[in-house]
């Protein structure tokens, strides 16, 4: 089967080698590698002809491919076919500039990832602290509740030995005040001495 190189397809087809190349990239043109080299099958480049420009690639135009670096065609079909060139390298500066702005966002995004995982890491740290913190609270809360009980329990303890010691010192006080009479009335008798209806001392009467 009859095949072209690259060059000879770009004059074919009336585009520049990079067009078809680009061709090749988006699955246009799906040539042969021979000897290192890229074949393209006349199949392919005739039905791309037919596509391209609405009509069947004719002998002549091949032969003028191979031996002339000239094409003639009619001026207002140069025309188009310059408009057609000058869309596709818009297209094609677009296309570039649209590559290296979504390069850009993929970096951006890779670096909002690394960050969002540092910060997720930070904010995980600091649950965990606040966590503990609030365990710690807690118990110390249960602490000032303990050391509460106890210290209600000690000030019962202190007021009933505290009623304890006054109940205490007044049975002590009854006691001396019963100690003193009972010594006083004993120091009487020993004296002989007994007491007036009015409280006062007098001697006992002899028979």
């Amino acid at each position: 089967m009859e095949s072209y190189g690259i060059n000879e397809a770009s004059k074919i087809l009336k585009v520049t080698d990079k067009t078809i190349r680009n061709y090749i990239n988006r699955g246009f043109l799906k040539p042969e590698k021979w000897n290192g080299t890229w074949r393209i099958s006349r199949d392919e480049i005739e039905e791309l002809f037919r596509k391209k420009f609405g009509k069947k690639l004719m002998e002549n135009q091949i032969g003028m491919s191979h031996n002339s670096d000239q094409i003639l065609v009619e001026k207002s079909e140069f025309e188009a076919q310059q408009q057609k060139l000058g869309k596709l390298a818009v297209i094609e500066t677009v296309e570039r500039e649209l590559r290296a702005e979504i390069r850009s966002m993929n970096e951006r995004n890779a670096q909002l990832e690394a960050s969002s995982a540092s910060g997720w890491t930070e904010a995980r740290a600091l649950k965990e602290e606040l966590e503990k913190t609030r365990e710690e609270l807690n118990m110390a809360k249960e602490r000032e509740k303990q050391a509460e009980q106890d210290v209600n329990w000690l000030r019962k303890q202190q007021k009933e030995k505290e009623i304890t010691a006054q109940k205490s010192d007044e049975t002590i006080q009854k006691l001396r005040e019963e100690n003193k009479r009972l010594s006083d009335l004993l120091y009487q008798r020993a004296l002989g001495l007994g007491r007036t209806d009015d409280g006062s001392l007098q001697a006992p009467q002899r028979q």
